[in-house]
Order: C-alpha cells, then structure tokens, then sequence
C-alpha cells in the first residue's frame, strides 16, 4: 500500500514499508520507538497517500492510536478523493495500572487500515458529533464564566448584562487554562 505518514514538528515522512503489515488491511507503527519515547509531544500526524488512484474507488485509509495495548480509537482518514490530511492525535488514557515515566516500545502505536467509504463516512458523522460536542463545552465554560463574573447582573428572565471586557477575561482564562492542559476541554467525558 501507498501511504505514509508524518508527525507535524516531529518527524520527517515515514513510508507504509515502515509500519509493520500485520495482515492484508492493518498496519501499525511504533511511535515510542520510531519518533519518540514520550508520546505526548505528538499532538497532530498527516497521513497522505503517496501516488493517486492507489485505493480501490470504494475503500479508503483509517488512522487509529492506541496507548498500551488498549483499543484503537479512530482519528480520521484519507481516500482517493481526499488523498491527505493532517489529524489531531489526542491519546487515549492509559490502561488503569500502568504506572507513570518512560514508556516501553510498542507503547504508543499509529495503526492504518483499509476499510470502505461508507464505514468511514459514518466515523466522520461521528466524530462531527464530538466536535458539536466539543463547541458546547466551549459555550457552557464561557456561559458559566459569565454567570460566576463579579458584575453580572440579570436583566428579565434570559439576559445577562456583564462588563464589555468579559470575553477579554474568558478568553484569557481559556487560553492559559489550555496551555497548561492541552487536552482539557477533548478529556472532559460528562454530559453536556
């Protein structure tokens, strides 16, 4: 299979023939050991096909991660007619147990696989969810940001009057608040 992939700031491309073809439509690679020991200065990997026309018409490639062996969670693909694209990796958590520092190689894995258009079609509509869901988050932490601000005041049963430079503060306050925690608002797994 064509593709290869690269890992934005980290890495120069890596070909399909570094990953290990565990059958007919799975690869996986070994980020811990192939790019780096600790895994979460790679935020973001392109996956790109190397020639055009490489996938059967019906068929694209998925990006997964997986953190100790645990399940593969899915991060995005390419296809004929969208031959590259550059994915957030958000690792998962580690399996319960597994005690902090170095990693073991083998430990943070990419995995790719061949898989029909439609099945990808419906992992995109997913994902797009978490993304809604993830912009909710967003309007809940500046609504309650508001709310808790010293000079707001209510004004009729659905209005808020507040300072002009609020969204000044909030912004801030996100802004470092994700520095500090990158993975802040994506970890949060309440409802919303």
């Amino acid at each position: 299979m064509a593709f290869a992939v690269f890992f934005t700031g980290k890495s120069t491309p890596i070909a399909s023939t570094s990953f290990v073809q565990t059958d007919s439509t799975h690869w996986v690679l070994d980020a811990t050991s192939t790019v780096l020991p600790d895994y979460h200065d790679l935020k973001e990997i392109a996956l790109f096909l190397t020639a055009q026309g490489v996938l059967p018409p019906d068929m694209g490639l998925a990006l997964y991660v997986s953190i100790g062996g645990a399940d593969w969670s899915y991060r995005g693909f390419v296809s004929n007619t969208n031959p590259s694209d550059v994915l957030p990796l958000s690792w998962p958590d580690p399996p319960d147990g597994v005690p902090p520092g170095p990693r073991p190689p083998g430990f943070a894995q990419i995995g790719v696989s061949l898989e029909p258009l439609a099945v990808l079609q419906e992992k995109l509509c997913s994902k797009l969810g978490s993304r809604e869901d993830f912009a909710k988050r967003v309007g809940l932490d500046l609504f309650n940001f508001m709310q808790s601000f010293g000079g707001v005041q209510a004004v009729g049963g659905d209005k808020l009057l507040v300072p002009a430079n609020i969204l000044d503060h909030w912004y801030a306050r996100l802004s470092n608040r994700l520095r500090r925690d990158p993975d802040w608002l994506t970890r949060q797994r309440d409802a919303i």
